[in-house]
């Protein structure tokens, strides 16, 4: 029921390529496919002069290329590349419920837990979209899931290696679980982890290699557009009080407890988790949050959120199982602000197909202008902008054709 229920949500509300952040990456698949070459020098267009990195002659993307490589069989087949977020998105739902599963004996409380994860967070937005960010989560929580059931922590590792592929900042996902398991006593997983990681990343070093010339050099540092990405002391240069404060409660750029309040009964429930839990899912989401908390863009560029920790939401999502199950009677209150984070995300998904222009034809461009969020919401304006909203959601093209469309919606930035 629930693959059947997000899988037809998430489905209906597919965009396809909209942007150059995915586009850029929609440029690798189709060189691979198309030209058997890593350079996309025939397909830049697609990266709208923007999201590229550049030696010489050659121009390369400048995302890490995992997403790409997954979605090479998809275009191979000739079907649709965003089919690879799509499916990551449904597949870290079932995730979820499986873990909270395990921490409350309930289905039916998994089951909600599942449901408030995949349609009241960033989940849903990065599902229906060619962006790293679901594939991301799914990898990570393949891992823990490995780890948690008993598979040899060989197999987390080499997991984990494939997610830093397709994000880098996986990395601080294998830290934390070995400083986990350090913590916890099992001093004999660190050096299996380690070793499934590097099988992982390998394919990594190999791009990197014949790419940009070493096994370490990253495409951020020959980006061509985004030259403070180029090193790390010119990314992570934001104060850290600003970006943890930032990541959590910031209005304009998405903090979590903005767009999904409902977490923080997420939060609460760390109260009720068994040490081994605590532990783990505590050093998943630290460091992860605090390197994220000094980027120079951690609001996601023109997303304006907080997509860059979107592959930690799983670890506030699955508690919530454990606070549905023992506050019984702040459950209303529990339901209430995921209706309320529900209501955000829609808003959040329908920007990438909706634009300034469309707000101002039901006159309310000047109060989003001054984010008079109030103003905004008035009553006059509920039905124009609910039919919007609806519209922005669920737009997408007939039998996800045209996977390299135009965007109608925001640039995004990295």
């Amino acid at each position: 029921m629930l693959i059947v229920i997000v899988g037809i949500i998430y489905g209906l509300s597919m965009k396809g390529i909209i942007t150059s952040n995915d586009g850029s990456l929609f440029a690798l698949v189709r060189a691979i496919v198309e030209k058997k070459k890593l350079a996309i020098n025939d397909f830049t267009k697609y990266t709208k002069e923007i999201d590229y990195a550049k030696i010489g002659d050659n121009y390369y993307t400048d995302r890490p290329p995992g997403l790409a490589f997954a979605a090479v069989v998809f275009h191979y087949l000739r079907l649709p590349v965003t089919l690879v977020s799509w499916l990551s998105g449904i597949f870290s739902c079932v995730l979820v419920y499986l873990i909270a599963e395990m921490l409350v004996n309930s289905p039916s409380i998994s089951f909600v837990t599942a449901l408030i994860f995949a349609f009241s967070t960033l989940n849903w937005r990065y599902s229906v979209v060619f962006f790293i960010h679901s594939l991301s989560t799914f990898l990570i929580l393949a891992a823990v899931y490995c780890l948690l059931i008993g598979l040899s922590p060989v197999f987390a590792g080499i997991i984990i290696g494939l997610a830093a592929m397709v994000e880098y900042t996986n990395v601080m996902y294998l830290g934390g679980i070995v400083l986990s398991k350090l913590i916890l006593g099992d001093f004999w997983s660190t050096p299996y982890l380690v070793i499934g990681f590097v099988i992982g990343i390998a394919p990594l070093f190999l791009y990197n290699k014949i790419c940009f010339g070493s096994p370490f050099t990253t495409s951020y540092k020959h980006s061509a557009f985004f030259k403070w990405s180029n090193s790390p002391f010119t990314t992570f240069v934001t104060p850290i009080f600003s970006g943890i404060t930032g990541l959590l409660f910031s209005i304009k750029n998405g903090g979590i407890f903005v767009i999904s309040p409902v977490l923080i009964f997420g939060v609460i429930g760390f109260y009720y988790l068994p040490l081994e839990f605590l532990v783990m899912f505590a050093l998943l989401c630290l460091p992860l949050f605090l390197l994220i908390s000094k980027h120079k863009t951690w609001w996601g560029g023109d997303a304006r959120d907080h997509r860059y920790i979107a592959s930690m939401l799983p670890y506030l999502a699955i508690p919530l199982a454990l606070s549905i199950k023992n506050l019984v009677y702040l459950r209303p209150v529990i339901f209430l602000l995921a209706v309320f984070s529900l209501l955000m995300v829609m808003a959040k998904t329908a920007a990438f197909t909706v634009s300034m222009k469309d707000i101002e034809k039901i006159g309310a461009a000047p109060a989003v202008k001054k984010w008079n969020l109030f103003s905004f919401l008035r009553l006059k304006y509920a039905r124009q902008l609910s039919k919007l909203l609806l519209k922005g959601v669920f737009v997408r093209k007939s039998a996800f054709s045209s996977e390299a469309s135009s965007s109608k919606g925001f640039l995004m930035e990295k």
